[in-house]
């Protein structure tokens, strides 16, 4: 009981561990060059993935902010959404109520016009910060190559700086309630909230130029099994973002992901030799005998040639040569079938030829079983030798050329 009990647990847990689909992540570089410029989790030869697996697309080391990506035809974006960026601004928004205070702004606050005057420092420091943020985001825009500590560390001290600002204005505009009798309160007043939707207007340009990215971008998984295919092919183009014009000279050639595992199947045709062919015969005059003829077997070697063509299965793998089981049929030259059930090596990627051999089986012509090869008879006035047809079995081995190309699919198609 034990044992069957283990053996139920064995199987039921080995489905769900076969059943569970993973995703593999090709990763492409679109920076400089280098030898782990393309990569995947699995380290083969070629880009490849198993049948089973999730297929998706990561592109690092690139620049948004300069240029436009797409695979194939599709623009891939790495840019969140305006209620992205919306929430964001509203989180320093309500970030009003600090009370942090800015080191260059220490007037205390006796007079309204120390808040006249804090406000006019103020002002001068978000057009700073205004300055600095536009060059930082111009100096990124000029990059081949963005990575993320070219702006990480200056982006979050400028946000923090921008909701230090939003929380000095919110304090000042708390503690200009306490000169409502003041003749300047009115235009102090205008002017402070004037400053408030200025430090908003700076916050919300901080937030969509430095932190509206994602410089870790996906495209969305395709899946890709029960597809008789040798590869995923997609294109990568790069457009310039002012100009639109493409980069005709980035990635010019189509990647190719090879699939690695699972069954595929082929058609081929070319030539065979095989054992099994007709037996031709002869006749010579019995010298003992007057009338009879002695039979004799015309040597026409161990093979005989044929053309046909082989269904060729086997399971992908990420070489130049793989191994298949092959089976078809042939014609010979006498227009007799054969079949041929065999093994084989598959050479090439793009182009693939088959070398085969194995067991070929298909009726031929032998000579009747009351006569013999070097025996006498009186074969009659026709002088015809007597055959029969037989079902033989016997070798072959043969040079095939595949007739279906490599069945691609676009990538495109799975990020529609």
């Amino acid at each position: 009981m034990k044992t069957t009990t283990f053996i139920l647990y064995f199987l039921f847990f080995g489905i769900i561990g076969y059943s569970q689909v993973k995703t593999k992540i090709i990763k492409i570089d679109l920076g400089k060059p280098n030898e782990n410029s393309i990569s995947n989790t699995n380290n083969f030869k070629w880009l490849s993935v198993k049948p089973k697996n999730m297929i998706s697309i990561q592109l690092i080391n690139g620049n948004p902010l300069k240029y436009d990506y797409k695979i194939n035809t599709k623009s891939i974006s790495y840019f969140n959404d305006e209620k992205q960026l919306k929430k964001e601004l509203d989180e320093v928004k309500n970030n009003e109520n600090s009370q942090e205070e800015i080191k260059e702004l220490i007037e205390t606050t006796t007079t309204i016009q120390n808040i006249i005057d804090n406000n006019k420092k103020l002002n001068e420091y978000i057009d700073s910060l205004n300055i600095e943020v536009e060059t930082l985001y111009e100096i990124l825009k000029q990059k081949d190559v963005l990575k993320e500590n070219d702006y990480k560390d200056k982006r979050e001290l400028f946000l923090k700086i921008s909701k230090k600002i939003y929380g000095f204005n919110y304090k000042q505009i708390n503690e200009l309630e306490d000169f409502k009798k003041d003749a300047k309160y009115l235009s102090t007043q205008k002017s402070l909230l004037k400053t408030k939707d200025k430090a908003e207007k700076s916050t919300g340009n901080i937030i969509k130029k430095l932190f509206s990215f994602n410089l870790e971008q996906y495209i969305l998984p395709i899946d890709i099994q029960g597809q008789n295919i040798d590869a995923i092919e997609f294109k990568l183009k790069r457009f310039d973002k002012e100009t639109k014009e493409e980069d005709v000279n980035f990635a010019s050639k189509p990647y190719n992901i090879w699939i690695k595992g699972g069954l595929k199947i082929d058609v081929s045709a070319g030539i065979f030799f095989s054992s099994v062919y007709d037996r031709e015969f002869d006749t010579k005059d019995d010298l003992t005998v007057p009338g009879n003829k002695i039979i004799t077997l015309k040597n026409r070697g161990d093979y005989d040639f044929a053309f046909g063509s082989t269904v060729n299965t086997y399971i992908r793998m990420n070489s130049w040569i793989v191994p298949s089981i092959n089976f078809g049929a042939a014609l010979t030259a006498n227009q007799k079938f054969q079949f041929l059930l065999g093994v084989g090596a598959i050479l090439g990627k793009q182009e693939r030829i088959i070398f085969t051999t194995g067991l070929a089986m298909g009726k031929v012509e032998r000579i009747a079983d009351s006569y013999n090869v070097g025996n006498s008879y009186n074969l009659g006035d026709s002088g015809t030798i007597p055959t029969q047809t037989q079902f033989k079995f016997g070798h072959f081995f043969g040079i095939t050329y595949n007739l279906s190309k490599v069945k691609k699919i676009s990538l495109e198609k799975g990020i529609e």
